[in-house]
Order: structure tokens, then C-alpha cells, then sequence
């Protein structure tokens, strides 16, 4: 059992709320960064996230075992769309193919996540901005990578999509930041 499965299992069985407390000072800056990405503002990223720890609480009991950091991804994701539903807007996961060609996948896999590629060309709010502007599933995919620091398989699973969908999700992420960031596309 890993060291997070472990404090959430410590959570869930004895309510020792230290290991609560350890597992949001863990993980939640890598959730408000994805919650960020996914969200128009920062307060309704900080809103998401505290709606995320509150499902987290209410079903520790229910984790099943797997990777702490998926599961807090997609609780954190999940979040989010129910704010964006909530406040009325749009949910959609269109832009995205459901093959792909392992030719795709094998570029995505050795690409330079676009936090590296982009650090010269813009600053971190050119960036965010950027990363706003994709549609929601590449979006998604990209900050699951780059903040959640999930596998595309990870992803996958959380997103509920096909493995190739994720890689091709995240591959119209990359392109489509290159021609806003380093292009200068949308400016």
C-alpha cells in the first residue's frame, strides 16, 4: 500500500484527521493547478477544490485502492464540472478523434511537456491564458499531465476515454499552444 492509500485508508478507518491534513498538504496545489486550468477564475478554482476535499471526506470509505493522485485528479475534476454546470455554463468534450496512430503516440510520449517548451516565450499568464483558450478535453488532458503528473493511462481512466483519445487530446493541446505561444497564433 502506498504512503498516500495509506493515509487516506488511516483517514477513512480511525478519522485521524493528521493524516487528512497530510494528504491536502500533498496534493492540493497539484489539484488547484488543475482546477485552474480548468476553471475562468481563481476563486472558482479555490471553490472546486474545497468541494473536491469535501467528496474526498465524505468517501474515504469507499476508496478501493489505485494511485491516491488519479483518484484526487478526478475528484478534483469532477468538481469542476459541477461548478461549470452550476453557474451554467457548457460542458463539452469536443476536438478530439477516437483512433489514433502509434505514430501520435509515440511523438506525444517524447515531446517536452509545453510548461518546458513555453518558459522563454511567456509568462506564466500568457501561459494559463493559453491553456484556457483549448477546448475542454485536450485541456484536461494537458493539465492531468503536466500538474496531476498522471500516466496517459491515468488519464484515460479518469477522463473515461480511450487511451488513444487521451494521446490525441494531448497532442491538439500541444500543437494548438505551440500556434498560440511560440507562433504567435491568437494574439
Amino acid at each position: 500500500m502506498s504512503d498516500d492509500s495509506q493515509l487516506l485508508a488511516n483517514y477513512a478507518r480511525r478519522g485521524d484527521v493528521q493524516s487528512l491534513a497530510a494528504l491536502v498538504e500533498r496534493h492540493s496545489r497539484g489539484m488547484f493547478a488543475i482546477l485552474r486550468g480548468m476553471l475562468p477564475s481563481e476563486a472558482d478554482a479555490q471553490d472546486a477544490l474545497q468541494d473536491a476535499w469535501h467528496r474526498v471526506v465524505r468517501a474515504a470509505g469507499k476508496f478501493r485502492g489505485g494511485e491516491v493522485r488519479a483518484y484526487l485528479a478526478k475528484v478534483a475534476r469532477s468538481a469542476a464540472i459541477d461548478l461549470m454546470r452550476r453557474r451554467g455554463r457548457t460542458v463539452s468534450l469536443d476536438a478530439g478523434g477516437e483512433g489514433v496512430e502509434d505514430e501520435v503516440a509515440e511523438q506525444v510520449a517524447t515531446e517536452p511537456l509545453p510548461s518546458e517548451a513555453f518558459e522563454s516565450k511567456a509568462d506564466a499568464e500568457e501561459v494559463r491564458l493559453a491553456v484556457q483558450s483549448l477546448p475542454l478535453g485536450p485541456r484536461q488532458v494537458l493539465l492531468l499531465r503536466m500538474e496531476g503528473e498522471l500516466t496517459f493511462r491515468e488519464i484515460a481512466e479518469t477522463l473515461g476515454v480511450p487511451l488513444g483519445t487521451a494521446l490525441t487530446w494531448m497532442r491538439l493541446a500541444t500543437k494548438n499552444l505551440r500556434k498560440i505561444l511560440v507562433e504567435g497564433e491568437g494574439r
